[in-house]
């Protein structure tokens, strides 16, 4: 004769396998701080000085990707980090003129990052400095 299982340590085995699968699941963050939605602040074209302050501009970083968004339009590119070096590449976009309101002049843009917080940043390319606060 086989012994029977009794049902609440088969249930508490089920529950902590359903546990276990769920947190293993998660996929997190690898980007630490830079991780997540920026707004910006202020743009400061390095070529004549001047400084905007964009209304509702959006920078999200995660994982290997960027997205640009301002209401529903959006633009993706591929993110390549490594501290204090933070590229963005957008091999699909044919207009280099509209990234220009984002601050990035050419679809292949790499900025040094001059601060990082889990607050805000600071970066800046060849062309622009642009300051966020994280949303």
């Amino acid at each position: 004769m086989k012994k029977m299982i009794p049902n609440k340590a088969l249930a508490l085995c089920l529950a902590a396998i359903l546990c276990i699968l769920t947190a293993s699941c998660a996929k997190r963050g690898i980007n630490g701080d830079l991780d997540g939605q920026w707004r910006i602040i202020s743009i400061e074209n390095l070529a004549d000085g001047e400084i905007t302050e964009p209304h509702n501009l959006f920078i999200n970083i995660y994982l290997h990707t960027v997205n640009l968004t301002q209401g529903t339009i959006a633009t993706t590119g591929i993110m390549t980090y490594s501290y204090p070096q933070v590229a963005f590449e957008f091999p699909y976009n044919t207009d280099n003129t509209s990234l220009n309101k984002w601050g990035i002049y050419n679809w292949q843009t790499t900025f040094t990052i001059e601060h990082l917080s889990s607050k805000s940043l600071v970066m800046a390319s060849d062309a622009a400095r642009i300051s966020l606060k994280k949303y």
